[in-house]
């Protein structure tokens, strides 16, 4: 079964470093360098199109197609090309920016209603683990009439964004079969 993954989120919040963790010199990316006059970023290349990678998903039924879109509102029709027919969304949040999830609603708010089912991840990146740990975060947060989970993430450790990848899916899982009250 093919499962299509969009990841999403303001420039420089992580998502081409996500899948460069999972796939390194294996990733289809799609990065241009910056011009000077967009160099405030901090970073030398910004992605343009796309970043790209295939997954084969531990219970060996599944792969997952994942798509890291650009940050930048200019490239929108990248958005838009990409989000149709798409299982689930990951939104990656720089956390140290100033009113980092105010950023957040402008993803989800593009995107979602692109998804096959709106299902999605919201992750706070960028954190370092004392951070984390002083963080009374809920689990699911609310945009609108959805609910949507909420993490934290690293980036940088594959395991973190395999785990993030599987929040993903579990929430696409219990979307297909919602627990039955008896």
């Amino acid at each position: 079964m093919l499962k299509k993954v969009i990841i999403a989120g303001p420039v420089g919040s992580g998502k081409t470093t996500a899948l460069q963790t999972l796939f390194g010199a294996n990733l289809l990316s799609t990065s241009a360098r910056y011009s000077e006059a967009q160099s405030a970023e901090r970073k030398s290349t910004t992605t343009v199109a796309m970043d790209y990678g295939v997954i084969a998903w531990p219970d060996g039924k599944s792969r997952l197609h994942l798509y890291a879109i650009p940050g930048q509102e200019r490239f929108q029709f990248m958005w838009e090309i990409l989000g149709k027919n798409t299982d689930g969304l990951i939104v990656l949040i720089d956390a140290k920016r100033p009113r980092p999830t105010a950023a957040m609603h402008l993803y989800l708010d593009k995107i979602l209603p692109l998804l096959n089912r709106a299902i999605g991840v919201v992750a706070l990146n960028k954190l370092n683990a004392k951070e984390r740990n002083a963080l009374d975060l809920p689990p699911y947060l609310r945009h609108g009439d959805l609910r949507l989970r909420l993490t934290t993430t690293d980036t940088r450790d594959q395991e973190e964004v395999l785990a993030l990848l599987r929040l993903l899916m579990a929430e696409m899982a219990h979307e297909l079969y919602p627990a039955t009250a008896p």
